[in-house]
């Protein structure tokens, strides 16, 4: 997943909703009194939001399943620490925050019962008053779609979307070249990501000991169709 052309073409290209939200992020975590201390960010990219949050101040940890990703939030976030590790695996260290966007919880296999046992380690992580921030799919509609065909400089990327609303997994077929010299590298991803019910999640946080907004933004970066934000504090 993310692989090293991916991971230059999602950087690249498809940075925004890391650029948009990162000065929302910070204005939230300073209305939360959360003016310096540990961020940890799960699913980190590219480093584009740790980016923002080291500039801010804030002493950031992001992991990210993809070696690829995680060498490019290297450099461009030397300030900040990186390690490969999943949602599912990564030891959650004492921290102020945690923030995770661009839909990185829906990519959980395990669904629910899987991200119940991350909320926890979060809810165990974090000091009295600390946030956790993300980003879910609550819905599939207007996110499928036939093939199409998008580029950037020396990238071609056909995908297309479609969902089994049995499962709930909405699956994205990737196929892509890029051209690296004088050659042009080929490869195909596929991606599943499941799309959760509001309520269900919710519950799901407060049970554990969270208190829960969702919201169709964060803060005033609108989000795409069919996500939700969740910002849920600590009690």
């Amino acid at each position: 997943m993310y692989s090293r052309d991916l991971a230059y073409i999602h950087d690249t290209a498809f940075g925004d909703v890391s650029r948009g939200t990162a000065p929302e992020i910070i204005r939230i975590l300073r209305q939360a009194h959360i003016n310096a201390g540990r961020v940890v960010e799960v699913g980190c990219g590219s480093g584009l939001l740790a980016q923002r949050l080291t500039a801010a101040g804030y002493d950031v940890l992001g992991f990210d399943v993809s070696r690829s990703m995680i060498r490019l939030a290297r450099r461009r976030a030397p300030a900040a620490t990186f390690r490969v590790a999943s949602l599912t695996r990564a030891r959650i260290p004492p921290c102020r925050a945690v923030v995770s966007v661009g839909e990185v919880v829906t990519y959980v296999r395990g669904g629910l019962p899987e991200l119940r046992r991350f909320f926890e380690r979060v809810h165990a992580a974090l000091a009295p008053g600390g946030l956790l921030l993300f980003d879910f799919l609550h819905s599939a509609r207007g996110r499928t779609y036939p093939a199409k065909t998008v580029a950037g400089r020396g990238w071609t990327m056909a995908v297309r979307a479609d969902y089994n609303a049995r499962t709930r997994v909405l699956t994205r077929h990737m196929a892509i070249a890029r051209r690296v010299g004088g050659r042009v590298r080929r490869f195909q991803e596929t991606h599943r990501v499941r799309v959760y019910n509001r309520r269900a999640l919710v519950s799901a946080l407060e049970r554990i000991g969270f208190d829960v907004r969702v919201s169709r933004s964060i803060g005033e970066y609108r989000l795409m169709t069919g996500d939700s934000a969740v910002i849920a504090r600590r009690l």
